[in-house]
């Protein structure tokens, strides 16, 4: 009897301190953007996030990191910044992709104090035929692309980090609008 209780107090504190490892080593399991091919790759675009080290891979969102306890969903938002890293834009799709994500963004009200977001695009990528043939992803894969990240501050406090890329349609402005889509529901969800 005393062995069966011996090893089941074993087995208990085995238990215990891989499950404290798993939460000491963070977000349990989930992949660093530092450690990932994108980010060591020679086609890496950077974007105006200074440092990387924070991100892990997001449900949602490709990149993320959030300040804990932070509540995003219940404040406001508001974009103070806005760029094109990419110079890829014309001033008519720059001026339009950065109008979407403010009103997209903007949507997010709450009642606590007005978070500022500095938006950039990184990259972007315009629609291309040629791409159908690639097999089973050619569909999706010739779909205009817009890389997007996002610095947001409550006051001078960073309190989330987003890096997200995303296809959607024969626009750019199309896959802009999808990139603002899944930032804001991401970010309304964080209560």
């Amino acid at each position: 009897m005393r062995v069966i209780v011996f090893k089941s107090a074993v087995y208990m504190i085995v238990f215990c301190l891989a499950m404290l490892h798993s939460v000491q080593n963070g977000f349990c399991g989930k992949d660093r953007f530092v450690e990932t091919d994108e980010y060591k790759g020679k086609e890496f675009h950077k974007g105006c996030i200074a440092d990387y080290k924070s991100l892990v891979e997001g449900d949602d969102l490709k990149w993320v990191w959030v300040a804990q306890d932070s509540k995003i969903g219940e404040h406001s938002l508001i974009v103070t910044s806005f760029k094109d890293l990419s110079g890829e834009l014309r001033k008519s799709q720059l001026s339009e992709v950065k109008e979407m994500f403010t009103e997209i963004l903007g949507k997010i009200k709450g009642g606590k104090a007005t978070l500022k977001a500095e938006i950039c695009i990184y990259e972007v990528q315009k629609f291309s035929q040629g791409k159908a043939w690639i097999p089973f992803a050619g569909g999706h894969q010739m779909q205009a692309g817009v890389g997007a990240e996002l610095i947001l501050r409550d006051g001078n406090k960073v309190v989330a980090l987003i890096r997200h890329f995303a296809r959607e349609g024969v626009r750019v402005e199309d896959a802009a609008q999808e990139v603002a889509d899944d930032m804001k529901k991401f970010l309304k969800d964080q209560k």
